[in-house]
């Protein structure tokens, strides 16, 4: 990499040399020029040129070379004074861009007050190395939320999978677990669709229909039941009217997938984990509550960060997750305009609450 005086160094060059080539052009342009004002001059003996050739080509040399040092001399200081400021910022802007790697893409390069010409195309690249970190970190969510849906949807085909070879099984038996089987890796390709659209277009990636909010727990209940069943855990979905809302199902679908798991992670053995589903003045709403042990207070806005959970250090139960699931849930419902809330519940344990727009 080149040193931070480089571009000072190579522009006093430049400079220099472009003086001695001036004054070079200048000296010769001398020379001619009294060559034939003087070529036809004659002196006291007829006849004789007053100043010949050689003599001018010495004249000409001297003033040259008593010239040239000054001349080099000055340009040098002259162009250094008033292009300083400007070759040091660029030796900044360019032993900063030297170190920029994938790993440092929140790095940017300088800009100054002046807001010239140079600080213009810093903030260009800056505006071109913002686009890119974002499409980095698109395509780094996107990876990370996919190995954490697909998680369930697999967990649900091994679990069908295992049970079934337990025992010798009927022809229809097995084409019953091969139907299941199909249908999560159905989903599994649906929930890859839906994450790369969150992860390329946020919110505007998202297709709104009138969705019953009560089938879609019912569903996501069903898909549930093999986890909590390994952890003994009941899941109810409380008695009420039907509410509809404008939402992408698939997505939705997501969330509460996300919800449902974290109660059933965060559970105790053979407890409760219920859905409440309401429309609270116009704005349908989902109540997700479980009877563990909470989440502490300084610790209720980082859990729905990606990673939050291993950032705290919250260990509610002996889930092994990272912290994923609730931050793919907020994302999702705030691309709906909505929010997601936590709130302790009543006699003990969590409570998520999912409010959506009004219908």
């Amino acid at each position: 990499m080149s040193s931070p005086v480089t571009l000072g160094r190579g522009l006093g060059r430049s400079l220099a040399f472009a003086t001695v080539l001036g004054m070079i052009t200048f000296g010769v342009a001398m020379a001619l020029m009294i060559y034939f004002t003087e070529i036809g001059e004659t002196c006291d003996v007829a006849g004789e040129i007053e100043d010949p050739p050689l003599e001018i080509v010495e004249q000409t040399a001297l003033a040259f070379a008593f010239a040239l040092p000054f001349g080099v001399t000055f340009s040098i200081l002259i162009g250094r004074t008033l292009t300083h400021s400007t070759t040091e910022r660029l030796d900044e802007v360019i032993a900063n861009a030297a170190l920029l790697t994938g790993e440092r893409l929140e790095d940017r390069l300088p800009v100054s007050p002046a807001n010239d010409a140079l600080d213009q195309l810093s903030i260009a690249l800056n505006a071109a190395l913002e686009r890119i970190a974002n499409g980095v970190q698109a395509q780094a969510q996107f990876a990370a939320d996919a190995s954490h849906e697909l998680r369930t949807p697999l967990a649900v085909i091994t679990t069908n999978l295992e049970v079934a070879r337990r025992k010798h099984r009927e022809t229809s038996h097995w084409e019953h677990v091969a139907d299941d089987a199909l249908a999560e890796v159905q989903r599994m390709g649906v929930i890859v669709d839906k994450l790369l659209e969150l992860s390329r277009a946020g919110g505007a990636g998202l297709e709104h229909a009138p969705t019953e909010l009560r089938k879609l727990a019912t569903a996501a209940i069903a898909r549930a039941l093999p986890m909590a069943g390994e952890r003994g855990i009941k899941l109810e979905l409380v008695p009420g009217t039907a509410v509809t809302a404008e939402i992408d199902a698939d997505a939705i679908g997501i969330a509460l997938d996300n919800l449902v798991r974290n109660a059933i992670e965060h559970s105790p053995q053979d407890a409760m984990v219920t859905l409440t589903i309401t429309l609270d003045n116009k704005r349908p709403r989902i109540v997700v509550d479980d009877r563990g042990p909470g989440v502490p207070a300084e610790s209720r806005e980082r859990i729905f960060e990606p990673f939050g959970r291993a950032a705290t250090r919250i260990d509610r139960t002996t889930g092994k997750g990272l912290g994923l699931g609730l931050a793919i849930c907020r994302r999702i419902v705030n691309g709906h305009r909505g929010s997601v809330t936590y709130a302790d519940r009543p006699g003990g344990g969590a409570r998520f609450v999912v409010e959506l727009p009004p219908v």
